[in-house]
């Protein structure tokens, strides 16, 4: 019996071999498959039943329940049923016997069982591990034994005994190692499948990518496949690319190529600038994206090349007009260095060149009233006096002009300043200046900006300034400095009762020499607010006003970071 059990394993491992190799050579025509595969288990069963271990009476014993219940198991509906009618045909009209009714229910059961296992495998989508394989196989080989009870005369009395040990042992054993084959060749089919599939998607991406796309063999650097944008690109066809090397290509000398694939293999560099040749002579600068990748089992690199000739030449553009915009700004700086020396040399000259004449200008009208008073007549008195004020109000806007000046070439020197102190301080001076004037101020606490302290003194001496003097004509005065945030930047007030403005003039507000009131109203020069825009302007920030007429001015500003 182990010899015919043995000849029976044989068999169904050649039938196993056959199967797998009819459905690889035939992939995609699933019903001759299953029609071959069918006739083949068939074939299988009856040379199963030509090998037995015969009882008397025509009682054989194979490895037909292994055949046909795998048949069901992996072949499906059509290899089973096909496999069990020719079985059945060959069991009952040819061996025949007094075991033939038990010997075609063992058949019909076992590829029925293998039917059920295959449409439970399919809807679960379980594997099959050992454990489902061995149940498989005891529920086939446990009903094959219960089976001969059906034997006539009571011969499964002396039968059974016999034929247990083998069915409950060996059988599933060889159906296990049996199942465990197709099982591999099942997985190294769908591995193939999505192998196959995967490189597909790959061709098919490689060919109809607008990219540029070359594979480079690694160790020869030889050109394997080019995609129709390579060709295009390069000038050449598919034939005359897969037939150079990337040495052909590459302008960089050999050694350096190598170093640099070896840098791509290695993946600790993926990118490279390139200078590439083209068929027309012409040389192209490049971008390329490279990585090893492993290709029907090739290892090679793969390329993906970009046109970089137009955007290199633009940041080679882009970096001349830098460099001829540094020697401009250079050489404005100079002239600006010039310009200011100039400036100051001009500042000087005003300070003592025009303002000694002025000086004695007013002094000897000064003499001349004090000498010749008494002998001058009233009018020529009024002359002196326009004289004297006049070169007064020239030197002081002498003077102005020279601070606007300062303030322009002075050096930052920034610093955390208290601006409320710095207010109080302003307040109290004005105070100082003006004892008979009732004047209500009011300065928020804690107000401090990162800025040069010394400008931000001239900048609230000016606004305070203006508002004591456009708020003199009301008997009770009311100055207010605060600070609020808007737009996340801390914004800085100033507010008046005052005589305010029309703010369809604000935009001549910060002129130098521009003025809104009469000087006959109002005394000053016109030059404090332009002041005020240049040191707020140096401090990276803006200053603006909102008034209306008999109603007040409010003077906004802002500081930028030093």
């Amino acid at each position: 019996m182990a010899m015919s059990i043995l000849q029976n394993i044989s068999l169904i491992i050649l039938i196993a071999v056959i199967y797998h190799f009819i459905a690889r050579k035939l992939r995609g025509q699933q019903l001759i498959v299953s029609l071959l595969n069918g006739a083949l288990f068939g074939f299988a069963a009856v040379m199963a039943m030509l090998l037995p271990f015969r009882f008397f009476g025509g009682i054989i014993y194979d490895g037909r329940t292994i055949i046909l219940a795998i048949s069901g198991l992996f072949g499906g509906p059509i290899v089973a049923g096909i496999a069990t009618v020719i079985a059945f045909v060959f069991r009952f009209f040819f061996v025949g016997g007094s075991g033939r009714i038990v010997g075609v229910i063992t058949i019909i059961m076992a590829s029925g069982i293998g039917l059920m296992a295959f449409y439970w495998r399919r809807r679960t989508q379980k594997p099959l591990n050992t454990w489902r394989i061995l149940a498989i196989s005891y529920i086939v080989h446990i009903l094959m034994l219960l089976a001969q009870l059906l034997l006539p005369d009571q011969r499964w009395k002396s039968i059974i005994p016999v034929i247990a040990l083998p069915v409950l042992f060996f059988y599933p054993l060889a159906f296990f190692l049996i199942c465990k084959l197709f099982i591999d060749n099942e997985e190294r089919e769908k591995s193939q499948i999505m192998l196959e599939e995967s490189e597909a998607r790959y061709k098919l991406l490689f060919q109809n990518h607008r990219s540029i796309m070359l594979l480079i063999e690694q160790e020869t650097g030889g050109i394997v496949d080019a995609n129709p944008a390579a060709e295009a690109f390069y000038g050449w066809t598919r034939e005359e690319l897969l037939s150079k090397n990337i040495f052909d290509i590459n302008t960089l000398p050999h050694d350096q190529v190598m170093r640099k694939l070896k840098e791509a293999i290695t993946q600790s560099n993926s990118t490279f600038l390139f200078k590439h040749r083209i068929a027309s002579g012409d040389i192209r600068d490049v971008e390329v994206f490279a990585g090893p990748i492993e290709y029907f089992g090739k290892k090679l690199m793969f390329s993906i090349i970009h046109d970089a000739s137009a955007r290199i030449k633009a940041e080679n553009e882009v970096r001349e007009l830098n460099q001829s915009l540094e020697q401009q700004v250079a050489k404005r700086t100079e002239e600006l260095q010039e310009t200011n020396k100039e400036l100051e040399a001009f500042a000087y000259s005003v300070s003592h060149d025009l303002r000694a004449p002025l000086r004695a200008l007013e002094g000897f009208a000064t003499l001349l009233s004090e000498e010749e008073g008494g002998a001058i007549s009233e009018s020529s008195k009024h002359y002196i006096e326009r004289i004297r004020y006049n070169a007064k109000k020239m030197s002081q806007l002498i003077e102005d002009l020279l601070r606007l000046s300062r303030v322009a070439r002075q050096t930052l020197e920034y610093s955390t300043v208290d601006l409320s102190r710095l207010a109080r301080e302003t307040a109290d001076e004005m105070t100082a200046r003006f004892p008979d004037r009732k004047v209500s101020v009011s300065i928020q606490d804690n107000m401090t900006a990162w800025a040069d302290r010394a400008l931000m003194e001239q900048v609230l001496i000016n606004l305070f300034g203006n508002a004591w003097k456009f708020t003199s004509s009301l008997p009770e005065a009311s100055i207010e400095f605060k600070s609020m945030d808007s737009d996340n930047e801390r914004v800085y007030c100033v507010r008046d009762n005052g005589v305010g403005f029309d703010m369809a003039y604000a935009d001549k507000l910060f002129t130098p020499f521009h003025r809104l009131h009469s000087e006959q109203e109002y005394g000053g020069s016109g030059i404090g607010l332009s002041i005020v825009r240049r040191i707020v302007g140096r401090h990276g920030g803006r200053v603006w006003a909102e008034a209306s007429p008999n109603d007040g001015a409010t003077f906004y500003f802002t500081l930028g970071g030093p």
